[in-house]
């Protein structure tokens, strides 16, 4: 009953906040909700609006997969420094929180399952997870958003982020599901393989970069994965840092990319 009085609040609340603020926004804001999903869990995940928001607009919208960085990380902060500052325009940000439980009877976290495709091929279970996550991306988190969030609906508006296994996810769902978002920001991916992918029919544009100190064994794998996407007609626009697999990297890589995708306009 508890989690049920939960989901109805954060939705109420989160509804409350486009109803009723018919003028611009004075603040930003980042309101949390719950969805209950046709496998039967609750998802959990974040919207942030940044301030000087209407209630009719149609704002570009960045869908972070790995969400939970939004809130450990500072992001919010960070991206109100920007937009004050006119380093960037306004962009919501709809974070889907990761579940960082471990499966029960694997060595690896519900997020590893259901981010990283190549585990679920011979796997009943795991395949289960993975495919379970991946519908509730695209047929439950994206249309919520679109339904309680002043966001454009166009995939050229919408823009993809993830990093490390998520950043995995975002690129087997650029490639099975070609046209919902025409650009994916992938940094740090460490377990790919889209083998068995064919050509990309639609136009897709991915951001790749990751670190001159990554794990050992993974200087051929960078370059070989960027050269299976280019293969497959995938636009890469790739970079190395002088750094690690960690976050404080991707939350400067994201910062710059802000700036390039969304600079101010007056």
């Amino acid at each position: 009953m508890k989690k049920i009085f939960i989901f109805l609040t954060s939705v109420f609340m989160l509804s409350a906040f486009f109803s009723c603020n018919r003028g611009a926004s004075s603040s930003s804001e980042f309101r949390e909700f719950e969805i209950k999903c046709k496998d039967g869990k609750v998802r959990s995940g974040g919207i942030y609006i940044p301030k000087g928001t209407k209630a009719n607009d149609k704002l570009p919208v960045i869908y972070m997969a790995d969400g939970l960085v939004f809130k450990e990380s500072a992001f919010k902060s960070m991206i109100d420094s920007m937009i004050d500052l006119k380093d960037i325009s306004p962009v919501v940000i709809a974070c889907s929180y990761e579940n960082k439980k471990t499966v029960p009877g694997y060595d690896l976290a519900f997020r590893n399952a259901e981010y990283i495709e190549v585990l679920a091929k011979n796997d009943n279970t795991l395949a289960k997870l993975f495919e379970n996550h991946y519908d509730y991306f695209i047929n439950e988190f994206i249309p919520y958003i679109e339904k309680n969030a002043p966001v454009s609906a166009s995939a050229d508006d919408r823009t993809f982020f993830g990093t490390s296994n998520s950043a995995d996810f975002g690129i087997t769902l650029s490639l099975r599901n070609q046209g919902l978002i025409n650009e994916y920001w992938c940094f740090s991916p460490v377990f790919s393989d889209i083998s068995e992918y064919g050509l990309l029919e639609s136009q897709t544009t991915y951001r790749i970069c990751w670190g001159s100190k990554e794990e050992a064994g993974m200087d051929d794998y960078f370059p070989n994965l960027i050269k299976d996407i280019r293969k497959r007609g995938g636009k890469v626009n790739t970079w190395v840092y002088d750094g690690g697999h960690d976050r404080g990297w991707w939350k400067f890589w994201f910062s710059e990319e802000l700036i390039r995708k969304y600079p101010y306009q007056q």
